[in-house]
């Protein structure tokens, strides 16, 4: 049977807009609400899903704990997506291993800052996405939506387009994710430019190599500072050249 994509684009976008509107009153201050607000409604939505997929014979995708083909992608997030994860890295990582994701970030941004999408494929086995460590999300209840909205239907189209660099490669996906969480991301991102908070889409390392070079990012961000459309610390730029090498 076919994959079977969720209907209603309006209904479905009221009804994020109430869960997000539930988590604002229940906050003694709008801009506490914000978490809880990508929080609930990312839980929505994966409940819409998991009813979908239990309502119909949709297929199984592909994706699987250790398969990280499409975790070389370029991708893109939100600011709020961005001091959600910066937070839970500061509360849950390590100093070393927040010292190793800062090397990560400083290593991504020497080999793609200014280069071409050509000269970035050209290394992308050198630039897997900082969060990844031995093939699995080290953030995986926090990832964005992008990542959220990829269901592959074949792993080995991943492997074959990965292998091949093939930017125009066609790979089946599961059309119902893409759907959902595209839909709640907008909400999100429409309830952040109500608030008038800064909104947009920005490069995930660029994202995190401002929200890691700031002493409070997920604070300045929602006490309504512009965090992600300003010159960057640059991460790499602040450390001795011993422990890694410029821009190639």
């Amino acid at each position: 049977m076919p994959d079977q994509t969720p209907a209603g684009p309006d209904a479905l976008s009221a009804y994020f807009f109430q869960i997000a509107d539930a988590a604002q009153t229940q906050a003694a201050d709008p801009s506490f609400a914000l978490f809880p607000i990508i929080r609930q409604v990312l839980a929505a939505a994966a409940q819409v899903l998991d009813s979908v997929a239990g309502t119909c014979e949709s297929p199984e995708p592909a994706c699987a704990s250790g398969c990280s083909f499409c975790c070389h992608s370029r991708i893109h997030v939100m600011p709020l997506e961005a001091v959600v994860i910066c937070a839970h890295v500061q509360d849950h990582f390590s100093t070393g291993a927040i010292q190793d994701l800062k090397t990560r970030i400083r290593t991504n941004l020497a080999y793609t800052r200014g280069r071409s999408f050509a000269q970035r494929v050209a290394v992308k086995d050198q630039t897997p996405c900082i969060f990844l460590e031995h093939h699995d999300c080290s953030i995986y209840e926090q990832r964005p939506f992008i990542c959220r909205t990829w269901n592959s239907l074949n792993r080995q189209d991943c492997e074959t387009a990965f292998v091949s660099g093939n930017q125009n490669a066609e790979i089946p996906c599961l059309s119902a994710p893409n759907y959902v969480y595209t839909l709640a991301r907008d909400v999100v991102q429409s309830v952040c430019e109500t608030m008038h908070l800064e909104t947009g889409r920005f490069e995930l390392v660029s994202a995190m190599d401002h929200c890691l070079g700031m002493k409070d990012a997920p604070g300045d961000w929602t006490g309504g500072c512009t965090v992600f459309g300003r010159p960057g610390p640059e991460i790499w730029k602040k450390t001795d050249k011993k422990d890694g090498e410029g821009p190639l």
